[in-house]
């Protein structure tokens, strides 16, 4: 009775220490990296929560066939189907722990056959025939949680159920983001074959031309041996890009959870791809609320924190209280009511050092989630800058590379008119057309990068970071397609 009468004057007093979320950086922007693509945006808005791979990031790109893609990837891809059961594993932990602080209710009963002996009786045991016996009833417990033990047990279950979340999270935005840069890799490849069998057919014009012009003498044989040669350098970068194009294919259906022996992915080209010409960039300080991967960091801080605790409590005493109530009596004889009221504590002395090297164990994984928290962030802001800096050189490079596709055109137009005036030849406006083609699928490559290096920011970013309330006429879109 003393014990239950000091369970109001302890109940919640939880030892070990409290959380203290780390501080943000204050950096405002991402040093040098900064790129006049990039526009700095708030990290959350009313309507959407930053970071969440369910922000749609995707549409910016305004692709009808991507969006289905990263829908079906979103269903049924195998890697998310893992984490939300990991997640829901989680929950019910959280649950579990939950229940620590209700009372535990058991039913329970026995029957069976029974003669005393001496031991407990003495010489008149035999006179106490064997007897059958049965009893039924309820075992009820209950744990105080003096020392909030239990309650630290449930902060660390839901704080691994919101690391959970945040693993589920980092998942999708990366399998969004590989359906994404996966179905941009099929377009650029399906672009590539196109060029490269155009300037195929060239080479095999020029080379049946040079033939008539040596078989006329006009021409010496070096002409269509170099020809020869030159239809043979670029037939072989056709299969590589024709490789590279199935693969694509390929992934991509693994990607939307299926096999590839019986699912065939869409038809893609880069013309089916808008870019935005802003792209939404958090500064440091926000980035830590915006990636999945950073918050998660802090949530297994969060658990380490509450282990602390957990261990904590093992070092002080431990009351339980628990009472039975049941009917007891002889099989076919009298009945009866039986009950029983016990409290009882237990104060660790001894444990050879157990509790408190746990307790350190305990210390010591905080300072490593710590650690690995620090690592994240810094990560995650190298990914930031790095993807602000190569988004700045593809926009460099596809600049230049339009302009060399430009310049080939022009010498195309001008070869073209050199031979109808009757100054070239026809192997000139020929070979003109060629260097238009190879300059035009140089084109596709820095295209693609851009989409790539797009990808890569909103990926760095945690995705999201794009208001998707934001209107169509608001983003200026940028036609990839060589005119």
């Amino acid at each position: 009775m003393i014990l239950v009468a000091l369970v109001p004057g302890l109940a919640g007093c939880t030892v070990g220490p409290t959380y203290k979320a780390p501080r943000p950086p204050d950096a405002a922007t991402f040093g040098e990296t900064r790129s006049e693509t990039a526009t700095v945006a708030p990290a959350h808005s009313p309507h959407q929560a930053a970071g969440k791979p369910g922000s749609d990031w995707w549409r910016l790109f305004r692709s009808p066939r991507l969006d289905a893609l990263v829908t079906e990837a979103l269903q049924s891809n195998w890697t998310i189907q893992t984490a939300q059961a990991n997640l829901r594993k989680a929950a019910e932990g959280l649950h579990a722990a939950q229940g620590s602080l209700m009372p535990q209710i058991d039913a329970t009963g026995t029957e069976g056959r029974q003669e005393y002996g001496a031991a407990l009786f003495g010489p008149w045991a035999w006179t106490f025939p064997a007897f059958s016996a049965y009893s039924a009833g309820l075992d009820v417990s209950y744990d105080p949680d003096i020392f909030g033990g239990n309650h630290r047990l449930i902060q660390m279950a839901g704080a691994q159920k919101d690391a959970e979340r945040e693993r589920r999270d980092v998942t999708m935005l990366l399998v969004i983001g590989d359906t994404v840069l996966t179905a941009f890799e099929a377009a650029s490849t399906a672009d590539q074959i196109a060029v490269i069998r155009g300037v195929i057919d060239t080479d095999r014009e020029t080379l049946r031309l040079a033939t008539l012009a040596w078989q006329a003498g006009r021409r010496p044989r070096l002409d269509v041996v170099t020809a020869e040669a030159q239809l043979a350098h670029d037939q072989s970068l056709l299969p590589p890009l024709i490789n590279a194009h199935e693969a694509a294919r390929t992934t991509l259906a693994v990607l939307t959870g299926h096999s590839p022996a019986n699912w065939a992915a869409p038809t893609l080209t880069l013309a089916d791809f808008s870019l935005p010409s802003d792209i939404p960039v958090v500064v440091p300080s926000e980035l830590v609320h915006a990636r999945p991967d950073i918050i998660g960091a802090e949530a297994m801080m969060r658990a380490a924190n509450a282990e602390i605790g957990v261990r904590t409590a093992d070092l002080y005493p431990r009351l339980t209280l628990s009472a039975a109530v049941a009917a007891e009596g002889l099989m076919g004889g009298p009945a009866g009511a039986a009950w029983r009221l016990i409290g009882g504590a237990a104060l660790p002395l001894f444990h050879g050092g157990t509790l408190k090297a746990r307790k350190k164990q305990a210390e010591e994984d905080y300072r490593i989630a710590f650690d690995h928290y620090q690592l994240v962030v810094i990560n995650g802001f190298r990914e930031v800058a790095d993807g602000l800096n190569g988004l700045k050189n593809a926009s460099t490079e596809l600049d230049s590379q339009r302009q060399a596709l430009t310049s080939s055109n022009d010498a195309l137009t001008l070869s073209q008119a050199g031979y109808q005036a009757g100054r070239e030849t026809i192997l000139q406006p020929i070979n003109a057309r060629r260097l238009f083609l190879l300059a035009r699928q140089n084109t596709v490559r820095a295209q693609t990068e851009m989409f790539r290096q797009t990808v890569r920011i909103m990926v760095a970013t945690g995705g999201g970071l794009a208001d998707p309330h934001v209107t169509p006429d608001q983003w200026r879109s940028v036609q990839l397609a060589a005119q």
